[in-house]
């Protein structure tokens, strides 16, 4: 019986008998059908498909359900509400007699005509100047203050910094409205105790705007302490341990080391100081002081409200919500072009 050379691969020397180089696929001593080296009458499996991908229209359609109810939320109650809004600034309508008529851009002519409309534009602007120092700086010192003093006194102090928040904005005004009667008052009466005239603040044209913005400020301060400190567990304490060590102070620390590593959360904070500082003040302006006194703490939000729901003029009161949105949309997008700059140079 003879054995025949056994080869594993191309250019392989039989292991059991010494012969000539061979080439070609690796041989059993069996009978061989073809060249993949299968035995005769050996029955092969078909390939097996590879599985389909499905394409990017067919994955999206999956989500489609999922997604359905969010944007039939946002069409009804965000979406629908703005244009009809918008489709309410080129009309007539009070409300109560006769349907709407069509007035094309009367209603913007008549807000830019309107010196209360360029008055109310313009303390809008200074309620934010007065609110986003308040809003950002103050609780910025705070949150640091009580990060770097961490215990249950600092957890405390936060609960009793957050209780603001809270409170219902109404009941807060009225609280307000009672400690600062400059009658029977609280700082009338503090101010009676140690011989000082009690000041108006709320009746006064010249303290009036700011006394509110000092009011605002107190729910913008409760919220922005907590968005801090959360911003803060996201900063290093091992670039805080390396400056100390270098000897620097606590202030320097704070400046050169913690704000830095803040930028975005104070950038963020600042432009929604910037956006809803009219809106946060609305509640303390109607209850406190109706827009005066001789309309010195209106703003634009007050003024809507005056011409919708005391003057019944809803077109105009739409053409200045729709002017506010503009406004509202281009300072957004003049932040966002910005911040894309920046990165992009960074």
């Amino acid at each position: 019986m003879t054995t025949e050379p056994l080869t594993t691969g191309p250019l392989t020397r039989g292991p059991l008998t010494r012969g000539p180089l061979t080439t070609g696929p690796p041989t059993t001593g069996l009978p061989v059908a073809d060249g993949t080296g299968a035995p005769a009458g050996a029955v092969r499996r078909p390939a097996r498909p590879r599985a389909l991908r499905p394409s990017a229209r067919t994955r999206g359609a999956r989500y489609w359900p999922y997604l359905a109810p969010l944007l039939a939320s946002l069409l009804i109650w965000v979406y629908g509400p703005v244009a009809a809004t918008a489709v309410l600034s080129f009309l007539r309508w009070n409300l109560t007699s006769g349907p709407p008529a069509f007035v094309g851009l009367a209603n913007y002519r008549g807000l830019f005509a309107d010196p209360n409309f360029a008055s109310a534009a313009w303390q809008t602007l200074l309620y934010a100047a007065g609110i986003i120092p308040l809003g950002i700086a103050l609780p910025l010192w705070l949150a640091i203050a009580l990060w770097k003093r961490p215990g249950r006194a600092a957890f405390a102090y936060r609960c009793l910094l957050f209780t603001p928040m809270m409170l219902a904005p109404v009941a807060t005004a009225i609280s307000w409205q009672f400690a600062l009667n400059p009658l029977q008052g609280v700082v009338h009466a503090l101010c009676s105790a140690v011989g000082l005239p009690t000041p108006d603040i709320l009746g006064d044209p010249g303290t009036a705007l700011w006394g509110l913005d000092v009011i605002t400020a107190g729910k913008v301060i409760a919220l922005n302490v907590l968005l801090f400190g959360a911003a803060l567990a996201a900063v290093d304490p091992r670039t805080v341990e390396a400056a100390r060590l270098e000897g620097a102070t606590e202030g320097q620390v704070s400046r050169h080391v913690v704000i830095p590593q803040l930028r975005r959360t104070v950038v963020l904070l600042t432009m929604l100081a910037a956006v809803y500082a009219g809106q946060w003040s609305f509640t303390n302006i109607s209850v406190l002081t109706q827009g005066g006194p001789v309309n010195r703490t209106d703003n634009i939000y007050y003024l809507i409200y005056v011409y919708g729901f005391d003057y019944f003029d809803i077109g105009r009161a739409a053409a200045a919500s729709v002017l506010v949105a503009a406004a509202l949309a281009v300072l957004l997008g003049a932040g966002a072009l910005l911040r894309r700059r920046r990165h992009d140079h960074a």
